[in-house]
C-alpha cells in the first residue's frame, strides 16, 4: 500500500511491493497491496468460496432461463413458420399497382399473393384450392412440397398427401375435379404437398395451383381469402415498417392483419395479448436479475462479515478507508473472473439438456433445434450479472468494510448485536432459542438480503408457474375434452343409437355428444326488459348445450363460480362467459321456447363450451335430463370420439362408414398432434424454470446459512466457553435459520401473491375471464421447499462447530 509508512515488517513489505513470507516459509510476489486479494486466497482457500458460489449461482440461474427462453423462443418461431406461413404482414383488397409497390420497397425481402377461398370436389369429398407464386408458396406458407415440382402452368396442380394415398395417385397422373362453377378440369400431378391439419378436420382433399391457375376457377369466395403477404428483412423496425406502409398506401384498418404468433415472438405485435406478454415478461427478467443481484449481494455480505478480523489488521497496519473499499471491490472481481465461466457453463448445460430432452421426444419436430448451439442472450445475461452486477453489489460491503473501526475489527466484536432484543426474546423464549432470533434480528442488513432472497425466489416461483396455467388454457386441443375424431350433423340425425354403434369399434375409447337448441329469446329478471338493449347489445339470445356425466366431469377445469352439482338439478343451468356479459350466479332466466316459456337459474359460470356451434352467441350449459325438459326430444348436433393408443387410420375408416349421408366427418388428430408437440416445447421450458429456480432456491439457502454460521464461529466458541452446550448450540442456530427463513416467506406471500395475481389478470383473465384462485399446491410446495431446506442446512455446519474444540473457534482466522 503506498499510503502505509512507518509499520512493522509486513506494513513494510506491503509499502514497498515486496513479497509477504507465509507461515510455512513460502513467498507470495505483490506488486501492489491489492496483491493480498490473491495472497490471501492461497492461504485461505474456503472462506472465499461463498460469494464465489454466491456468483456461480446467479449467473446459472440467470444464464438457463434466458438460454431456455431464447431456445423456447426460436422453436416456437420455426413452429409458427412452419403453421401459420413465414410472413409479417397481409393486405385485402389492395390493387395490382399498390401491390407491385409494396414488393419493390427496400425493407421488403419477399412478397406475393397468396389466394384461398375457392372450393370444389373430387373423389366424393371437398376440394379446397390454394394459389401462390412458387417463391410466396415456398417461402411465406404453411404449405411445404414434400415430392415433385412445383406447378408453373395453369393446367398443373399438387395435391395433398392423402389426397394421393386415398385416390391411389401418382406424380404424373392426370385427374378431373369438380372447379367452382361447377364444371369439370383435368389438371396434371406435377407434385405432392404436405397434409394440413385444417384440411383433415373438416375432412377436405387440397390443391395448390399456380397463379394463372387459381385466377381461372376463382370464384367470389375468393375475394375474403387472397391476400397479399409481405416478408420484411432482417434488421428491420417493424412497427416503423408497418406504420410507414399503411400511412403511406393509405391503407384502412380491415385491410391490414399482422401475423400475430409470429411478430409476437420477435416483439414486434401491437395485439393486446402480445402486450400483456410484453408486460409479463419484462417483469419475469426483473425478478430473475433481481435475484441474482441479492444473492451476490447476499454472498459479499457474508464475506465481509467473515473477514472482519482481516480488514480491522489491515486499517492497523495504515491501510484508509478508500484502500479498504478498493480491495474489497477488486475481491469481487477477482472472484467473478473464477465464478463466472463455472456459472455460465452450468446454465448453458441445463438448456442443452433441455433442447435434449425435447430432440428425444420427437426428433422430427424438433429438428430444428440445436443441439449443443450456445444462446448469446443466455451468456450475454449471465456475463453481465457475473460482472456488472457483482461490481454494483460489492460497493455497499466495501463501504461495510472501511467504516469498521480497527480496534472493534481485531478484537473480534464488530457484530455486537441489539441488547434490547435479546433481553426481550430470551423473556419469553427458551435462551438458546431467544439468543438464536435474536442473532437474525441483529443486522439489519443480513436479514434484509436474507429475506429478500427467500422473497424473490418465492415470487418467481409463483409468478413463473402462471405460464404454467396460460399454457394449458390456450391449448384447448390438450384438455380431457378434445376429441380425435368429430362428427357434426348437416340435414341428418345423430341419435343415441350411433353413438353405441360407434363405441364397438376397435380402437375408440370413449364416445360422447351434445345437443344444441336454436337461439332462444330469454329475459333475465334482474335486468328490466330484453337484454337486447343498448347496453348489452349482442346478448339477445342464448343457445341451451347439454352435457353429459363425462363433459360435466371435465368442466371443473372451467368453473369460475358456482357449483357443477346443482347444474345437474331440473331447471338449474351454467353460463359461459363472455366479456360484457351481465349475468350473474343466482340470476333467474326466462327462455322462451317452441313449448313456451321456460325458467331456468344459473347456478354457476364457465370460462369456456366444448361446442364450437354455439359460441357466435351467449351460451348455456345443461344436463341431458334438463335439455330434454326445456327443449324437447332433440338429436345430437356434435359426437365426438377419443381413440385410444391402438387406433390408426383404418379406426376412422370404421367410423367413417357408420355415418349418415350428411353428417361432416372431422379428423383432428394431426392438429392435436402439432398441439402437443407445441405444448410439449411449452412445458419443458416452462418447467425447466420452474426446476432452476427451486434448485438454485435451495442451495442459496444452504449457502447462506452457511456462511451465516461460519461468520459467527467465534462468537459460538466463546458461548461454549462460558457454558453453553452443544444441543442448546445447535437450537440457537436452528432458531436463527428458521427466523429468517419464516420472515421471507411471510413477506414472500405478501409479495409473491399479489404477483401471481396481477400476472394471471394480464395473461388469463382478461383473455378468458377465468377468475384468479389462490395457488395453494405451488405456495406450499415453495414455502415447504424453503422451510426445510433452511432446517437442513445448519446441521453440517453446526455439526462442525460442535466437533471443533473451544479453543480452536475462539481462535479461528478468518
Amino acid at each position: 500500500m503506498k499510503k502505509i509508512k512507518n509499520v512493522p515488517d509486513i506494513g513494510e513489505k506491503l509499502r514497498k511491493g515486496n513479497e509477504v513470507e507465509r507461515s510455512d516459509g513460502d513467498s507470495i510476489p505483490m506488486k501492489s497491496y491489492l496483491g493480498l486479494t490473491e495472497a490471501y486466497e492461497k492461504v485461505h482457500r474456503k472462506t472465499g468460496r461463498i460469494a464465489a458460489l454466491c456468483i456461480a449461482l446467479s449467473v446459472c440461474l440467470v444464464t438457463a432461463i434466458f438460454s431456455m427462453a431464447d431456445m423456447a423462443v426460436r422453436s416456437q418461431i420455426n413452429y409458427f413458420k412452419k403453421t401459420g406461413g413465414n410472413y409479417h404482414i397481409s393486405l385485402h383488397e389492395v390493387d395490382a399497382a399498390t401491390a407491385a409497390q409494396i414488393a419493390a420497397r427496400a425493407d421488403v425481402a419477399v412478397a406475393g399473393w397468396v389466394y384461398q377461398g375457392s372450393t370444389g370436389s373430387l373423389g366424393g369429398k371437398l376440394l379446397s384450392f390454394a394459389g401462390a407464386g412458387e417463391k410466396a408458396f415456398s417461402e411465406m406458407t404453411e404449405m411445404s412440397l414434400v415430392s415433385g415440382t412445383y406447378p408453373k402452368k395453369a393446367e398443373e396442380a399438387l395435391l395433398n398427401e392423402t389426397a394421393m394415398k386415398n385416390l391411389g395417385l401418382a406424380i404424373g397422373d392426370e385427374i378431373k375435379v369438380t372447379i367452382p362453377d361447377g364444371t369439370q378440369k383435368t389438371y396434371l400431378i406435377t407434385g405432392t404437398c404436405r397434409d394440413l391439419g385444417s384440411l383433415l378436420k373438416v375432412d377436405a382433399y387440397g390443391m395448390i395451383l399456380s397463379e394463372e391457375g387459381f385466377r381461372q376457377i376463382a370464384d367470389e369466395n375468393a375475394k375474403d381469402g387472397s391476400t397479399f403477404r409481405i416478408q420484411f428483412k432482417k434488421g428491420i423496425s417493424m412497427k416503423t415498417a408497418l406504420a410507414d406502409v399503411k400511412a403511406k398506401y393509405r391503407l384502412a384498418p380491415e385491410q391490414f392483419s399482422e401475423n400475430t404468433a409470429l411478430l409476437g415472438l420477435l416483439g414486434e405485435s401491437e395485439n393486446s395479448l402480445m402486450r400483456s406478454l410484453y408486460l409479463v415478461a419484462a417483469l419475469l427478467v426483473l425478478l430473475v436479475l433481481a435475484a441474482g443481484t441479492v444473492m451476490i449481494s447476499a454472498g459479499f455480505n457474508t464475506d465481509v462479515l467473515w473477514r472482519i478480523h482481516f480488514y480491522g489488521l489491515l486499517r492497523c497496519l495504515g491501510a484508509t478507508g478508500g484502500q479498504i473499499k478498493r480491495y474489497v471491490i477488486a475481491q469481487g472481481l477477482r472472484q467473478s473472473l473464477r465464478s463466472v465461466p463455472v456459472g455460465l457453463a452450468a446454465g448453458q448445460g441445463m438448456c442443452w439438456c433441455a433442447c435434449a430432452l425435447l430432440k428425444a421426444v420427437n426428433s422430427s419436430r424438433f429438428s430444428e433445434i440445436p443441439q449443443l448451439a450456445f444462446s448469446g442472450v443466455g451468456l450475454s445475461a449471465g456475463i453481465i450479472v457475473g460482472f456488472l452486477i457483482v461490481l454494483l453489489a460489492a460497493l455497499s460491503p466495501a463501504k461495510k468494510a472501511a467504516a469498521v473501526p480497527p480496534v472493534t475489527a481485531v478484537s473480534g466484536n464488530a457484530q455486537t448485536g441489539r441488547k434490547g432484543n435479546r433481553a426481550l426474546f430470551s423473556q419469553v423464549l427458551p435462551i438458546d432459542i431467544g439468543m438464536g432470533i435474536s442473532h437474525a434480528f441483529s443486522g439489519r442488513k443480513n436479514m434484509a438480503l436474507m429475506t429478500c432472497s427467500f422473497v424473490l425466489s418465492i415470487s418467481l416461483f409463483l409468478s413463473f408457474y402462471v405460464c404454467v396455467i396460460f399454457l394449458n388454457q390456450a391449448m384447448p386441443s390438450l384438455r380431457p375434452s378434445a376429441a380425435d375424431l368429430s362428427i357434426t350433423s348437416g340435414e341428418c340425425l345423430l341419435d343415441s343409437g350411433l353413438i353405441k354403434e360407434l363405441k364397438t369399434i376397435h380402437g375408440v375409447e370413449m364416445v360422447y355428444g351434445r345437443k344444441v337448441s336454436h337461439p332462444l329469446e330469454l329475459v333475465n329478471r334482474r335486468i328490466s326488459g330484453h337484454i337486447g338493449d343498448e347496453e348489452y347489445s349482442g346478448l339477445q339470445q342464448a343457445v341451451l348445450i347439454s352435457y353429459d356425466d363425462n363433459q360435466f366431469r371435465w368442466a371443473k377445469e372451467d368453473l369460475m363460480e358456482g357449483n357443477l352439482k346443482e347444474a345437474e338439478a331440473p331447471g338449474n343451468v351454467l353460463a359461459v362467459y363472455e366479456k360484457g356479459m351481465p349475468w350473474k350466479e343466482g340470476d333467474v332466466l326466462t327462455l322462451h321456447t317452441p313449448a313456451g316459456e321456460k325458467e331456468v337459474r344459473i347456478v354457476g359460470i364457465l370460462s369456456d363450451v366444448y361446442t364450437s356451434l354455439g359460441k357466435n352467441g351467449v351460451c348455456l350449459v345443461c344436463s341431458e335430463e334438463n335439455f330434454y325438459s326445456i327443449v324437447g326430444n332433440v338429436a345430437y348436433a356434435e359426437i365426438d370420439l377419443k381413440l385410444s393408443g391402438k387406433a390408426d387410420d383404418k379406426t376412422a375408416a370404421a367410423v367413417r362408414k357408420l355415418l349418415p349421408g350428411d353428417a361432416v366427418f372431422s379428423d383432428k388428430r394431426l392438429n392435436n398432434t402439432e398441439a402437443r408437440d407445441s405444448y410439449f416445447t411449452g412445458a419443458v421450458f416452462i418447467y425447466g424454470f420452474l426446476f432452476i429456480i427451486a434448485l438454485i432456491t435451495v442451495f442459496q439457502i444452504f449457502n447462506s446459512m452457511n456462511a451465516s454460521v461460519s461468520a459467527r464461529t467465534k462468537q459460538y466458541g466463546m458461548m461454549r466457553a462460558i457454558g453453553m452446550g452443544d444441543r442448546q448450540l445447535v437450537r440457537m442456530i436452528e432458531a436463527e435459520s428458521l427466523t429468517y427463513a419464516i420472515t421471507g416467506c411471510i413477506v414472500g406471500c405478501i409479495v409473491g401473491l399479489p404477483l401471481n395475481k396481477a400476472v394471471f389478470g394480464w395473461l388469463i383473465q382478461e383473455k378468458w375471464g377465468t377468475s384468479w384462485q389462490l395457488p395453494a399446491g405451488p405456495l406450499l410446495v415453495i414455502l415447504l421447499l424453503c422451510l426445510i431446506s433452511a432446517e437442513l442446512s445448519i446441521r453440517q455446519p453446526a455439526r462442525r462447530i460442535c466437533g471443533m474444540a473451544i479453543v480452536d473457534t475462539i481462535n479461528k482466522q478468518q
